[in-house]
Parts: C-alpha cells; sequence; structure tokens
C-alpha cells in the first residue's frame, strides 16, 4: 500500500498531523499559564524550521517508495500548512486563536510579508486599510475583535485598545494612519501599485495624468479627501446605522458569521454592543449638532459629488483615471456599512454620480469578484 502514495501526499498529511497535535498541545499550555505569551512571529519561524527538518528527512527515508520516478532527493515540494496559537485564554469562553503563517521552502524565497489585522467588521477606519490593502493585493489574515472585551488584543497589545491593529512581519502598528504609511512602504505594495499604474497609463503621454506614490497619497487633493471620509463621513455614518435601538441591533448583524465568537458572545454584542453604540450615536449627533443625520449624511455626499468629482466630470477624485488614497478612503468608509439601509440610501439609492463612482471604485478595489455582483445589481445591495 505504501508504494501507491505520492511522497507529496505524505509530507502534507504529516505536516497537518503534527500541526494539529501541536495546536492543542500549545492551547493546553496557554491555558495554565496565558501570561507568557510569545513573540508570534518567532514560534512561526521556528515552528517552520521545525516541520520543514522533519519533514526533509522523512523525503529521504521514503522517496524510494515513491512512484513516480522522476521523484528525488532534490525534487521541489512545496507544502503550506497553517498553525493556530491563543492570542489569550479567557476565562470560560476558551482561547481566541489567529492563523499564523508557516512557510514552505518556496514561499521563503518572496518578499511578501507576514500581516494580521485585527479589526471590527463595521468599523470605518478599518475598512480604509483593508480597501488600501486589497487595492495593493497585499495578503492578510483578519481577526474580528470582540468590541466588549477586546479580548483578542490583551494582553500583548500594550495599553493600545483600539482598532485597526497591524502586525506586519511582527510588528504591532496601531491606527490607520500609521498602518496605512506601513503598507505604502512595503517593498513589495511598492512594486506592484507602480507596476499597475505604469500598466495603467502606459498609452497617456501627458505626465500629469500619470498616477505615482507622492500623488497618490501626499498630494493635497489625496490628503483633503482622506480627511473628509476619517473626520466627517466616517462620524455620520454611526448616527445613521445606530440612530435607533433596532438599527443599531442590526448593525451587529455581521457576528453571527464570525465562527470565534460563541454564541453567548454573539448574543450580548448584538444587544449591549446595540445599546452602547446608540448611545454613542446619540453624542455623536449633540456634538455636531445634527437633527437629521440621513440629511446630515446626504449634505456631506453632495460635497464629495460636487467638489471631489465635479458634478461627474471626473471619474475619481484624484482628477485622472486612477483613483488616490482620497478615493480609497472614502470608498473604506462606505463599504464598512454594506447591507445595511444606510449604505443603500447612500449608494443605491442615490444613484448618480456618486453610484458610479463607487462601482469603478469596487472595480479597482475587488476587481472580477465586483464585476460581477454590478452586472447581477448587487454592487450596492445585500453585500457581504
Amino acid at each position: 500500500f505504501l508504494p501507491t502514495i505520492p511522497t507529496t501526499l505524505l509530507i502534507y498529511t504529516l505536516r497537518k498531523i503534527i500541526s494539529t497535535m501541536t495546536m492543542h498541545l500549545v492551547a493546553a499550555a496557554y491555558r495554565r499559564q496565558p501570561s507568557l505569551l510569545p513573540n508570534f512571529q518567532l514560534i512561526s519561524n521556528q515552528w517552520s524550521k521545525s516541520v520543514s527538518t522533519l519533514t526533509d528527512k522523512t523525503f529521504l527515508s521514503l522517496k524510494s517508495f515513491s512512484t513516480p520516478q522522476s521523484m528525488g532527493p532534490n525534487a521541489n515540494v512545496s507544502c503550506s500548512s497553517h498553525l493556530y496559537i491563543p492570542r489569550i485564554q479567557k476565562e470560560g469562553n476558551g482561547a481566541s486563536f489567529v492563523k499564523a503563517r508557516l512557510f514552505s521552502k518556496s514561499a521563503e524565497l518572496t518578499d511578501s510579508p507576514a500581516v494580521q489585522l485585527y479589526q471590527y467588521h463595521i468599523c470605518p477606519f478599518c475598512n480604509i486599510t483593508k480597501s488600501l490593502m486589497a487595492y495593493s493585493k497585499l495578503d492578510y489574515d483578519s481577526v474580528e475583535v470582540n468590541p466588549l472585551t477586546k479580548a483578542e488584543l490583551k494582553p500583548w497589545s500594550g495599553n493600545y485598545r483600539r482598532v485597526p491593529i497591524a502586525v506586519v512581519d511582527g510588528k504591532q502598528i496601531n491606527g490607520s494612519e500609521e498602518i496605512i504609511k506601513a503598507v505604502l512602504n512595503l517593498p513589495t505594495v511598492n512594486t506592484y501599485l507602480n507596476t499597475r499604474w505604469a500598466e495603467e497609463s502606459k498609452n497617456t503621454e501627458d505626465s500629469s495624468s500619470k498616477m505615482d506614490m507622492q500623488q497618490f497619497f501626499e498630494s493635497d487633493n489625496a490628503c483633503r479627501w482622506v480627511r473628509f471620509a476619517a473626520d466627517d463621513l466616517a462620524a455620520l455614518l454611526y448616527p445613521n446605522i445606530c440612530g435607533t435601538l433596532s438599527d443599531s441591533y442590526n448593525a451587529f448583524g455581521y457576528v453571527e458569521d464570525v465562527d470565534s465568537f460563541s454564541g453567548l458572545q454573539k448574543v450580548s454584542i448584538r444587544y449591549l454592543g446595540a445599546l452602547a453604540m446608540h448611545f454613542a450615536a446619540s453624542k455623536i449627533k449633540k456634538k455636531r449638532n445634527i437633527t437629521d443625520e440621513k440629511e446630515a449624511l446626504k449634505l456631506a455626499l453632495d460635497n464629495f459629488e460636487c467638489e471631489g468629482l465635479k458634478n461627474g466630470a471626473k471619474l475619481f477624485s484624484s482628477g485622472i483615471d486612477t483613483p488616490d488614497m482620497g478615493d480609497v478612503a472614502v470608498f473604506g468608509v462606505l463599504y464598512s456599512v454594506r447591507g445595511l439601509n444606510a449604505h443603500s440610501d447612500s449608494i443605491q439609492v442615490r444613484g448618480g454620480v456618486v453610484k458610479a463612482w463607487y462601482d469603478r471604485m469596487n472595480l479597482q478595489i475587488l476587481g472580477k469578484e465586483a464585476e460581477h455582483r454590478i452586472k447581477l445589481g448587487l454592487s450596492c445591495k445585500n453585500e457581504k
């Protein structure tokens, strides 16, 4: 029986078995003493080396049993695996796990960083960050944070208890502004974006119509609409999605799809979180002297349509055929409430210039997935 099994399958199975056993052993250890939380990148690297060494030795011992004659000790074998490391043990609720990358030999040769993003699903600042990562084709693992306990952030994040937080190759980066800077400074992102912009403008002779990193992130136009997205649009969304207790309860419906939350946690978040967000939205309305939150949001989008898109004369607020960070930020804020009434009111019902711009941004950020949804008429309705 053994000689008929491909060596790659044996190696893959062995790695999976070892990873699963280690997952349970590590989880048991952290249940006893969660304060000994190690550096995740170090664990990932050490574990990868250990598994690779063991499976390489197994490969050498099993190579004579390989059916394909082309297989040998120097064959290019690439097997990926994952190890789930508990972030923290919370009494009564089990461990909260996050996926840590275990690199194969071929993956270790790439410059792609290991990125984890700690987020809330409906957080506009998290979605600005995710929109940039998607636009830059940067792979990342997202960790949904419990908004009531924030257990996923303790104790490793120190005194910082807000989202988003990114961990890039083991380095913690706090807040959307700092994460955006870090992402744009990554060599892989720089290379990809410059290649993408060059391809998009290859038929354009006018240099002012070509995107570069300075124009994308540091131009006055980009900075203006990034600030608009963060300071104005994001703040106006909260009263629109949490203006009533019913709306607030619906806004937290996403927790039903978070596998890492227990049933009790989901109920607690939907009820207690909804109540807390409703009161927070009321404070925002009072602070900004808002009497009609829907009208306030409409006026903000009117401003973006008029000043940013010049009533449709511009494809993007950048003024050229390629969006800048201002476009990405405004899109990210609106995308954060997809599936809710505030989203459909702002895009689908409103229609016109903003809807056309949003569909173009959908294509820029999500690509073929968005194109498929737009063709089905789902770009702004019932999005998941």
